[in-house]
């Protein structure tokens, strides 16, 4: 959040300058702009910001004025945003992350540990690795509660990058994006069959010996559903995967498993839980070396550096210990 102080800092005479076409505007006036560029609708946009719908596009309408230019092309039924105003909205991305990290700097310099920690986290980790690093994170910062934000990937990659999240924990490592990556732990694969189908394969499973055509992955977007057409071959397999069976949750791949629709791969901190809520699906180790990297993703100017170091050692214990509930610990980073 842009506190009240620095909200209408491009507004500022002395900071910017007479001459600036930006006097009398406010930072929100920029957040607007980009709530609208992200969106692609200024009802959602509006509902985003908090404000009513008529607030925001009169604003961005005199931000456009100021400017001399358009933001957005309208044409009564969607909203793009024009090549110019594509350039504006990039720097005043910046430029709004830039205040954020001010007032975080201020807020937190008396004691990284005081104030709440907005942590992202891809929905094939939150649900068997909150439980267990909520309980501890209570114990162990007891003045900096966890926020979560579940969501895939590339979404929350985009709130770190904007300022919005303060860490993320991935299975992928960004790229590209200039910021600090620790791997916490490296999270081994089993494979989910039917129990009619278990006969065939014997553990530990080679991945030579599953038929991409009987893969039921998750849908595209996230990176599990990426990382297991890599482990059975090149990503060029997947228009041999079962494409007419994508699902948004490996709940619901577990379910079409154990109809014997098909198998599919699932990451070890899964398998303690789906043990005891799908019986009727058989859980089986692949060979050694199929996994994948857990890693606490962050700006690397972060000012609650300390902080962040310190959960990212949870979130390593709390991996450890769920791995070695399921018989397979992952590998320590070196």
């Amino acid at each position: 959040m842009i506190s009240k102080a620095n909200a209408d800092i491009i507004g500022m005479s002395d900071a910017l300058g007479d001459s600036s076409k930006l006097v009398g505007g406010s930072m929100r006036d920029l957040q607007y702009a980009l709530a609208v560029d992200a969106s692609k609708s200024f009802s959602r946009a509006a509902e985003r910001c908090g404000v009513a719908q008529a607030t925001l596009s009169g604003q961005i309408r005199r931000l456009e004025e100021r400017l001399g230019i358009e933001l957005f092309e309208r044409d009564g039924r969607s909203i793009r945003t024009t090549p110019i105003g594509a350039r504006i909205l990039a720097e005043a991305r910046q430029a709004v992350a830039a205040i954020s990290r001010i007032d975080e700097l201020a807020r937190f310099a008396a004691d990284p540990f005081v104030g709440e920690i907005r942590l992202g986290i891809i929905p094939t980790l939150a649900p068997y690795l909150l439980p267990r690093l909520l309980a501890r994170v209570r114990e162990a910062l007891p003045k900096a509660p966890l926020t979560i934000v579940e969501d895939m990937t590339e979404r929350i990659t985009a709130s770190l990058r904007d300022g919005k999240l303060d860490a993320l924990v991935l299975a992928s490592e960004p790229e590209g994006q200039g910021f600090t990556s620790e791997l916490l732990f490296e999270e081994p694969f089993w494979l989910a069959v039917s129990l009619g189908a278990a006969k065939r394969y014997r553990a530990p499973v080679q991945l030579g010996s599953i038929e991409p055509e009987t893969l039921i992955l998750l849908a595209d977007g996230h990176c599990l559903r990426d990382q297991a057409l890599a482990l059975c071959g090149e990503p060029h397999l997947a228009s041999r995967v079962g494409s007419d069976l994508r699902a948004s949750s490996l709940e619901t791949v577990l379910n079409l498993v154990a109809a014997e629709y098909g198998v599919t791969i699932v990451p070890a901190l899964a398998v303690a839980r789906f043990r005891s809520e799908h019986r009727d699906v058989a859980l089986l180790p692949l060979e050694s070396g199929a996994s994948r990297e857990i890693r606490l993703i962050s700006r690397p100017f972060a000012p609650r550096r300390r902080a962040l170091d310190a959960l990212g050692a949870l979130v390593k214990r709390c991996g450890r210990e769920g791995l070695a509930m399921v018989g397979k610990v992952g590998l320590e980073p070196t």
